[in-house]
């Protein structure tokens, strides 16, 4: 099993030594998981110990580690992405997006960004992950569907934006999150959607699997109903990263 989207130094929130990588692995190999992909916000790519994540992944005998890096897809912003994209040498690189027009959509539920109308508001987010998805900078889409974060959803139907955010993840050839740490959030409930996971199954979109880890404990955490779901859906393969280059483990 693999968790490819967490984080050591978080929000700032630790160093990344080894020590703290090895206790991010000691509760992985608790937890039955044999792969972990480190992967800093970018806005901490300086505090990213590439000398520190060397010796912990020598030392790990039981979890193998794999770098990445989560970058914050911005448009307009290609020079600054490119160049974080090529600073450090990952496993693999993923894109999420965070912001619709500049403000940040999953900080709070009180942010005038929520002024909007709800309908075009989920547009405008879609618009960007399929933007993401098309700009060939990322392997992995993260967490795909995270403007559902505090449950702001519009009367409106979204069913076409996300058949036509699954068409354009499926013909670029990216891997999706499917992403945990939505069940520790206001909305309680894995992204993507079972729906929206669905819309990519039928496309053959491959996945990883993530907790999105903010602290060890929260390694692998949700991964019974993010099993269970991928399962039932019908994945019975996840997507590994070494070197930039394609594996896969079976579920």
């Amino acid at each position: 099993m693999i968790d490819y989207h967490l984080h050591v130094v978080a929000h700032d929130d630790r160093p990344m030594t080894v020590e703290n990588i090895l206790e991010y692995c000691r509760v992985a190999r608790e937890k039955g998981i044999r792969q972990l992909g480190i992967t800093e916000h970018d806005r901490y790519l300086e505090k990213v110990d590439l000398a520190a994540f060397q010796e912990a992944r020598e030392r790990s005998r039981e979890v193998e580690l794999r770098l990445g890096i989560e970058i914050d897809y911005v448009p307009g912003n290609e020079e600054e992405m490119e160049r974080v994209a090529t600073a450090l040498p990952y496993d693999y690189i993923i894109g999420s997006v965070h912001r619709v027009d500049g403000e940040e959509i999953d900080i709070d539920p009180g942010a005038g960004i929520y002024e909007r109308d709800t309908y075009e508001l989920y547009a405008a987010y879609f618009a960007n992950v399929r933007a993401a998805a098309r700009s060939g900078l990322f392997d992995v889409i993260g967490h795909p569907d995270l403007i559902k974060i505090f449950r702001r959803f519009p009367q409106r139907d979204v069913t076409p934006l996300l058949e036509e955010t699954a068409e354009a993840v499926a013909a670029s050839g990216v891997v999706v999150d499917v992403n945990s740490a939505g069940l520790r959030k206001p909305v309680g409930e894995i992204y993507p959607s079972r729906a929206f996971l669905e819309m990519f199954y039928e496309r053959g979109v491959p996945i990883i699997l993530s907790s999105d880890a903010h602290a060890p404990g929260q390694v692998g955490a949700g991964y019974e109903e993010s099993l269970r779901m991928v399962r039932e859906v019908g994945y019975r393969e996840v997507t590994t990263f070494r070197n930039g280059e394609r594996g896969s483990l079976p579920l």
